[in-house]
């Protein structure tokens, strides 16, 4: 199972990184230029950052898998954005 979002930012690069540097210290997360990777035990959410925006890419084999990484991952994007007003619109990928 794959949910795609996609949030407008000027700050994706620096917003991947402080997402895989903090789940590093628990799990397996890293990243190397523009892209990220978080491991889950249940799933992995992949991040690509642009120069406009930031892309995740959620991926996992049960529906309870994939909301895990999608709140995991949203949870820690609002702590990291406080003040911006953040709306994670998950999706199918087309």
């Amino acid at each position: 199972m794959i949910q795609i979002a996609s949030i407008e930012t000027n700050n994706a690069e620096r917003l991947m990184k402080a997402l895989c540097n903090h789940f590093a210290r628990k799990i397996t997360a890293k990243y190397e230029g523009d892209k990220g990777t978080i491991e889950f035990g249940d799933g992995k959410c992949e991040i690509t950052a642009t120069s406009s925006s930031l892309e995740f890419l959620a991926e996992a084999n049960t529906i309870g898998g994939l909301d895990h990484v999608k709140r995991a991952v949203a949870k820690l994007y609002s702590v990291f954005t406080s003040g911006e007003d953040i709306q994670i619109d998950w999706r199918a990928p087309s």
